[in-house]
C-alpha cells in the first residue's frame, strides 16, 4: 500500500473507538464526519485521526494471513481468528439464566456471497444469516452466549432446523444442565423436541401442525377454544384459537389457563399459560438484535468479512450491555458505549496534554526536557499552532517540540512559538 505506516495497538483501539462513535452521531456519509462545514462539523473526529489515515487503516482491516495454511472447506476462514475469540469469550465471561431463546437474525449485506440469503419476514429482507443462542429474562435479557454463521452448509444426518439448535446448545455447553429453550415453529418439531428431553433440556415453541410426528386431529373450534394431545414423556401439543390457530409444542407445560389484565375496554380474556410464557421466553434474540441496531458500528462496504466484523463487535458491546446490568448497572445504552468510546480514544489524557501543552506556554521548561524539534508520532501531517494563531493559515508540519507536544514547522515557526510563548529560563 503506497504511503503505509504501520500501526500500533493504540492507533486500533482509537479506530475503533470511531467506529463505535460513529453509530453514536449518525451521518449520511463517511467523509461527513470530518466535514469543516460548522453546521456538519464534528470536532472530536479530525482532532483524533486524519480522515486519509482512517481510510487508510478501513482498506487494510483484515484479519488472517491470506497466504497461511487453512482449511479448505472453512468458508469464514477470513474470520476465523475473530470468530473464535468472541465465541469462546462469550461463553466463559457470563453464564445465562434457565430461560434462553434460539431465533436466526439477518445482517443486512448487499454485496456478493454464496451464503447470502432472502428472508421476506426480516427486515433487512437480504443479508448474512446468523443463529443465535440468548437469554431472555431479567437484567441479562439480549446477551448472546453461543452464535453461528450461516455459510450456505447444512447438510447432514438431521434436519438443518434441528441441526442448528443442538448445535448452538452443544456450542454454549449447555445441554444436559436443565435449560428451558424457545424456539419458533421453523425449529420446533416433536423430533427435536425428545431429543432435548433425552438429554435433560427442556422446550418451548410454536410449530407448524404438519411437521412429523404432529397430531393430525388436533383442531380447536371456536375462538378462545383450546384442543390438545400429550405423551407419556411429557410432551404437550396445543392448539389455541385466536384470530387464527395458535399450535404449540411444550415439554414443560399442561394445558392450564391464565387470566390476562384487562384491556382498554375493561374486557378480561384468558389464554393459555404455555402461550404467555413463550411469549416471554422469545424476546432474548429480538431484544439483543434491537439493541445492536440501535447505534450501530457497520457501514456500508462490498466487503463481507467486514460487514460480520463489526456486526461481530455490536454483538460484544451489547453483550458488555447485559453483563453491567446483570451486576447492577444502571447506564442506558448509549451512555454506556459513550463510557466504551472514551475510554478507547483516552479522551481525559487527551485532555489533560492539551492542559499540559497550554501550562507549557507560560513556563520555564525543566531541565530535563529541553525544547528540541522531534518527529511527530509514526510522522503524521499535523497542523503548525504558530501558522493557525498567527494568521489562521492552516500549514502541515511533521515537526513537534519534544516539550510541550506542539506540531511547528521547523523554520521559522518553531522559534517564533518559543521566543513569543516561553519565558527566558532563569
Amino acid at each position: 500500500m503506497t504511503g503505509w505506516e504501520d500501526t500500533t495497538v493504540k492507533e486500533v483501539r482509537t479506530y475503533l473507538g470511531l467506529r463505535f462513535l460513529m453509530g453514536l452521531q449518525s451521518k449520511r456519509q463517511m467523509r461527513d464526519f470530518w466535514s469543516r462545514d460548522p453546521l456538519m462539523s464534528s470536532a472530536i473526529f479530525p482532532q483524533t485521526m486524519s480522515r486519509d489515515r482512517f481510510d487508510q487503516l478501513t482498506a487494510a482491516l483484515h484479519f488472517a494471513d491470506n497466504q497461511a495454511e487453512r482449511q479448505a472447506d472453512d468458508r469464514l476462514w477470513k474470520l476465523r481468528p475473530v470468530v473464535d475469540v468472541l465465541d469462546r469469550q462469550f461463553r466463559e465471561v457470563f453464564v445465562p439464566n434457565k430461560v434462553v431463546s434460539i431465533d436466526e437474525s439477518l445482517w443486512a449485506f448487499k454485496g456478493h456471497h454464496q451464503a447470502l440469503q432472502f428472508v421476506p419476514n426480516k427486515r433487512a429482507r437480504r443479508g448474512i444469516k446468523v443463529y443465535k443462542f440468548c437469554s431472555s429474562l431479567g437484567p441479562e435479557a439480549g446477551y448472546t452466549t453461543a452464535f453461528r454463521i450461516y455459510m450456505g452448509k447444512d447438510r447432514g444426518d438431521v434436519p438443518a432446523s434441528m441441526k442448528a439448535v443442538i448445535d448452538l446448545l452443544e456450542r454454549g455447553g449447555l445441554m444436559d444442565k436443565g435449560y428451558e429453550v424457545h424456539t419458533d415453529n421453523w425449529y420446533s418439531s416433536p423430533s427435536l423436541f425428545h431429543h432435548l428431553q433425552k438429554r435433560k433440556t427442556s422446550a418451548v415453541g410454536t410449530v407448524r401442525s404438519n411437521r412429523k410426528q404432529m397430531p393430525t386431529d388436533l383442531q380447536a373450534k371456536g375462538r378462545g377454544s383450546v384442543d390438545f394431545r400429550s405423551t407419556d414423556s411429557g410432551m404437550l401439543a396445543l392448539q389455541w384459537l385466536d384470530k387464527r390457530p395458535v399450535t404449540m409444542l411444550s415439554t414443560v407445560h399442561t394445558s392450564e389457563m391464565v387470566a390476562l389484565p384487562p384491556n382498554r375496554q375493561g374486557i378480561q380474556r384468558i389464554k393459555p399459560k404455555v402461550v404467555t410464557d413463550y411469549n416471554n421466553g422469545m424476546k432474548g434474540v429480538d431484544f439483543s438484535d434491537q439493541l445492536s441496531g440501535s447505534y450501530k458500528s457497520t457501514r456500508k462496504t462490498i466487503k463481507w468479512y467486514k460487514k460480520i466484523f463489526f456486526n461481530l463487535l455490536d454483538m460484544a458491546v451489547v453483550n458488555s450491555l447485559a453483563v453491567h446490568r446483570f451486576l447492577g448497572g444502571k447506564m442506558a445504552q448509549q451512555e454506556f458505549k459513550l463510557e466504551l468510546v472514551r475510554s478507547l480514544l483516552k479522551e481525559e489524557d487527551r485532555r489533560g496534554r492539551r492542559n499540559r501543552i497550554a501550562r507549557a506556554r507560560f513556563a520555564p521548561a525543566a531541565p530535563a526536557a529541553p525544547h528540541m524539534p522531534e518527529d511527530t508520532p509514526l510522522r503524521r501531517w499535523r497542523r503548525c499552532s504558530q501558522c493557525w494563531n498567527r494568521n489562521k493559515k492552516r500549514k502541515e508540519a511533521r515537526v513537534m517540540c519534544r516539550s510541550c507536544g506542539v506540531s511547528l514547522c521547523a523554520s521559522p515557526c518553531f522559534k517564533e512559538y518559543h521566543a513569543l510563548y516561553m519565558l527566558p529560563e532563569a
